[in-house]
Order: C-alpha cells, then structure tokens, then sequence
C-alpha cells in the first residue's frame, strides 16, 4: 500500500522529469513521450518511471534510445 507520502514524492518525480523531457532534451531521436505513472520504493530510494511513446515500431525504437543516451 502506498502512503500519502511516496504518492507525492511520486508525482513530483513524474512532473519533474516531463518537464524535462520536453523543456530541455534536444535530442531529435525523442518523439512524443507522455510519463504515466512512477512507483517509488518507502525508503524513497528507487523510483521506476512509466511511459507511454507515440508512433510506429521504428519511432518508438528511436525514442526509447534518445530517452537512454540522455
């Protein structure tokens, strides 16, 4: 059960890292890429961030390798 407390943490973490996906990454490979959701561990150490990447195979392909080169 998630408490009060790693739900907030979470969607910071989710608004954060929008933010800087589409405010400050130039890397052309990155298409549309929406953050649907981030689980964080209680100790707040580990978050797992997830995405959602519009468009074809290659497209998504593409972006996911622009996301990790970032």
């Amino acid at each position: 059960m998630e408490t009060s407390r790693t739900q907030r943490v979470g969607e910071l973490i989710k608004e954060e890292i929008s933010d800087i996906i589409h405010k400050e990454l130039k890397d052309p490979r990155i298409g549309f890429v929406t953050i649907t959701g981030v689980d964080v561990t209680p100790d707040l150490r580990i978050a797992k961030v997830y995405i959602s990447v519009l468009g074809n195979r290659e497209q998504k392909e593409r972006t996911l390798s622009g996301l990790q080169s970032s």
